[in-house]
């Protein structure tokens, strides 16, 4: 125990990251496979696929660690991914096969032929497009609900030895890199390159670069390669042969800037990113182990060794496996642990094992805990306050709680000012019900918003309040203590580069609110909200001109999974815009982000108000509402309420929500 104590010592430096993951082995899953050449989990994380070099393929239930079926498709599977909401799977052999199965049944359900043979392959973000890359040198789109090919894009001879093909968060995107660095970003929508760029590493003067693995994290802001550097010292060469330095290296996703870089011992064979948008995996192909990098740190985060060399890893969409498939066809699975320093152990209050959670009905509690290596600490923090030590590494603290989830930091430092920390939550259930006390602090919560106000569209009409509404509630959130930004008639760019924006600034927090008020159109099941800049006359110009709602909820995924987060979206009005028989009237139904409350300003297909007064009718009675002291759900449910009586039962707001706590925006 002591020696792990030591060695996180040595990785945390004192500027903390949002959260320190730790590898913890789950079981090895033995199996008919061969050399496993693919690896993917469901979205829910309760299922896992994996195919091997033959074409043999086996479905595991992860909650009870047992293969469902095997079966086979005849040649070396190179793609496995599951659709449809996890009801179907999808698997791409080397000869450009796409053979579909049933989740229920796990019998085939239909065969396709690309006719080609696919170098990489790639879904978009909604699981209807599969993209790959060619051996004549041309990046085709496939469309999984028709299953006919949708796009084509020649590239020439400008991409040499591709070694990744992915997505941005908004499916708008396409990017594919070559070894030598080469990146050319697509739009698989109307088949144009938008930019190239060549990535490359430069640390020395007649240095060679090259990309030996890449990958982009789930923001799709950053793009991560694994370079080997080939250059010749000034000494000369020794030996007969050039030096080679490894290194991972990040790059900004538009400005292609390197904006991290972290020297590495061995090649990085392969990389995958992952848990959250500030970690990555990967191994090299001859030694036997996986390391999680911490990005923001630097360092390694941790680090686990197999029995044979690995082929092939995963992360789960929700972060919570690792799976690492090797030469064997053994699957190794893996759980990330979240903020599990093993050598703080909290005593008091009493935590729930699995959540480390604790409510309480008093708003000060005391709170006392036990360092495993306590002879070494020099200083305790709690919350930025400083703990009293006592004997044989135990320490004391008072804490003062918010009404709701409050996360509490424990920090311990040692006498090198190395840093290791913990976090953990006490909710607090206020026994009466609250009322508004005057001057409220804060401070101890970190809350972040953007507002986006649309108005003044090219395309349409201008709307009435949106404005309004949006000034309005930007200014009661910062009553409220949030860091605000907001746009007021935004262009797509400046939407866009505002939510890259809110997705860094909202890790680590504790409140985050996304607020939206402008038109939004629904097409083919996808909600897309509009820019001022947009002209659109077609289900096509909505695609390629506004910003899809999962772009957002994917930002909002990776960043804040245990704090509160809200979407509020008083964007339901007429459209304006000929998008056809495609679009329909009003939002359609998100399924929300784990801790992700999404609120509509009326319901599923339906169209609100814009208002006649100096707000919309959703927005003003939402604002009302948040300046009482009440349970979040109590907000939305009392705005929904007060909306349905005003509007006589015309317009009925609802919300989807799957928060993991209790909270409360004013005190």
């Amino acid at each position: 125990m002591n020696r792990t104590f030591s060695i996180i010592f040595f990785l945390c430096s004192l500027q903390l990251s949002a959260q320190q993951i730790f590898i913890e082995p789950v079981a090895k899953l033995t199996s008919s496979l061969d050399r496993v050449t693919a690896v993917s989990f469901s979205s829910d994380a309760e299922m896992m696929i994996a195919g091997d070099r033959k074409g043999n393929f086996q479905v595991w239930n992860l909650d009870e660690l047992r293969p469902v079926t095997n079966n086979k498709v005849g040649d070396e599977i190179i793609f496995v991914d599951f659709l449809s909401d996890n009801d179907e799977i999808l698997i791409v052999d080397e000869d450009g096969g796409l053979h579909f199965f049933s989740t229920s049944n796990f019998q085939k359900t239909s065969f396709v032929s690309l006719g080609e043979i696919p170098e990489l392959v790639s879904v978009d973000p909604e699981k209807q497009y599969l993209s790959y890359f060619n051996k004549n040198d041309e990046l085709k789109v496939f469309s999984l609900r028709a299953q006919m090919q949708q796009a084509q894009i020649r590239l020439g001879d400008r991409i040499s030895k591709p070694i990744y093909l992915g997505y941005d968060r908004f499916g708008q995107q396409l990017a594919v890199m070559g070894q030598d660095g080469t990146t050319l970003m697509c739009n698989p929508v109307n088949q144009n390159v938008l930019r190239e760029v060549k990535l490359r590493s430069n640390e020395f003067a007649g240095s060679s670069s090259v990309m030996h693995s890449g990958a982009s994290n789930k923001g799709s802001d950053l793009f991560v390669t694994g370079v080997q550097e080939v250059f010749i010292p000034k000494g000369g060469v020794r030996g007969g042969q050039p030096e080679r330095r490894n290194s991972i290296i990040a790059y900004d996703w538009d400005s292609s800037n390197e904006v991290k870089r972290i020297r590495v011992n061995d090649r990085v064979d392969e990389i995958v990113l992952g848990p959250g948008p500030a970690h990555i995996a990967y191994y090299t192909d001859k030694r036997y182990r996986v390391t999680l990098v911490d990005l923001e740190q630097g360092a390694t985060s941790s680090e686990v060794t197999l029995d044979e060399f690995p082929e092939v890893i995963e992360i789960s969409p929700e972060d919570s496996y690792l799976a690492a498939g090797d030469k064997n066809g053994t699957i190794h699975l893996f759980e990330l642990q979240r903020n599990a320093a093993p050598q703080i152990r909290i005593t008091k209050p009493p935590l729930n094992r699995n959540l480390a959670e604790s409510v309480v009905q008093e708003s000060t509690v005391e709170m006392q805990g036990v360092l495993s290596d306590g002879s070494k600490i020099k200083q305790v923090m709690v919350n930025g306050k400083e703990a009293e030590i006592l004997v044989n590494g135990k320490f004391t603290a008072q804490l003062d709680l918010l009404p709701g989830k409050n996360r509490i930091r424990v920090l311990a430092q040692d006498y090198q000012s190395n840093t290791a920390f913990k976090d953990f939550y006490i909710t607090h259930v206020p026994q009466v019900e609250l009322s508004a006390s005057g001057n409220v602090d804060y401070s101890n919560q970190k809350r972040v918003a953007l507002v986006i106000g649309n108005a003044d569209y090219a395309g349409a009409g201008a709307l009435n309040n949106t404005v309004n509404d949006a000034n309005a509630m930007a200014q009661t959130l910062k009553e409220m203590g949030f860091e605000v930004t907001d746009v007021i008639n935004g262009s797509y760019e400046e939407m866009k580069r505002a939510v890259y924006r809110y997705g860094t600034a909202i890790r680590d927090v504790d409140v985050s609110v996304f607020f939206y008020a402008g038109h939004g159109l629904e097409i083919d099941g996808v909600n897309y909200l509009v820019p001022v800049d947009a002209d659109i006359s077609s289900p096509l110009d909505v695609k390629l001109k506004t910003l899809p709602l999962t772009g957002v909820l994917r930002t909002i995924e990776y960043a804040n999974d245990d704090g509160l987060n809200m979407i509020i979206l008083d964007a339901c009005r007429n459209n304006p815009f000929p998008t056809g028989k495609r679009g329909g009237a009003g939002l359609a139904k998100e399924t929300p982000p784990s801790g992700t409350l999404i609120a509509y300003s009326t319901g599923p297909g339906n169209v609100a108000s814009d208002g006649a007064g100096e707000n919309g009718l959703y927005t003003g009675e939402l604002i009302k509402q948040m300046k009482k002291p009440q349970r979040i759900e109590d907000v939305f449910m009392r705005t929904r309420n007060s909306v349905e009586e005003i509007s006589n039962g015309a317009q009925q707001p609802w919300e989807e929500a799957r928060l993991k706590g209790i909270f409360y925006l004013k005190y």
